[in-house]
């Protein structure tokens, strides 16, 4: 089955295909070009499920079988009432100080200023707080829309990595805001482990790859 991936992120694509080893998988720019698609909902759940079915939307008149999928992940950061959340890639563009972030009081960030402004935006936090480190979690959520054989499914799927973040040196080549996280278990922080095994997006497309089997064994 080939699969669709609703993201302009060739990292996450990288790490859908080591994933979802048995399906083909493909950007949705080699049907549709560059496309922004904006994350209007108010969880990841949402988000996901929304950038899947907006593909999908624009797709399902060319395909006879067609499987979209679209993720939406971030940092939850408890010391930051569960922040930067759904706003994770975007964090740095927040000008507002931590208390007015952890009270929801700040302008809706625009603008993906990178890893590197969004990681020393959440060190200022814990700073700011006076804490060197706090419980935290990274989440992720796969939205599938998707039609075979005539039948029209829509799931979603979410995985949860578990630990702390710490103030930490940072690593330029690291993906997200993995060198200042240390999920639990471990002592080395995400960015030096084989994230593919335990990360929240492997936990999310684990799932989903036991479903999309399922909807192969169903279409043969």
């Amino acid at each position: 089955m080939q699969a669709i991936f609703s993201s302009n992120s060739a990292h996450k694509l990288k790490e859908v295909e080591l994933i979802l080893n048995n399906f083909e998988v493909q950007s949705y720019r080699m049907f549709l070009g560059e496309m922004e698609i904006l994350e209007s909902g108010a969880s990841f759940e949402e988000n996901a499920c929304l950038k899947a079915r907006v593909v999908y939307d624009l797709l399902q008149e060319s395909h006879r079988d067609l499987c979209v999928l679209a993720d939406d992940s971030g940092l939850c950061v408890e010391a930051l009432g569960g922040m930067p959340g759904i706003y994770s890639a975007r964090f740095a563009a927040i000008k507002e100080g931590v208390h007015a972030i952890i009270q929801r009081r700040f302008i809706l960030p625009k603008e993906d200023l990178g890893d590197t402004c969004n990681n020393l935006k959440l060190l200022a936090c814990l700073q700011e707080l006076g804490i060197r480190e706090s419980r935290a979690s990274f989440v992720c959520v796969v939205g599938v829309c998707a039609r075979i054989g005539g039948q029209y499914y829509q799931k979603s799927f979410k995985g949860e990595c578990k630990g702390k973040v710490i103030q930490a040196p940072l690593n330029p080549q690291a993906f997200g805001y993995d060198p200042l996280f240390i999920p639990e278990g471990y002592n080395l922080s995400l960015d030096r482990l084989e994230k593919n095994a335990i990360s929240h997006r492997f936990l999310a497309l684990r799932q989903c790859r036991e479903f999309l089997q399922t909807l192969s064994q169903n279409k043969e």
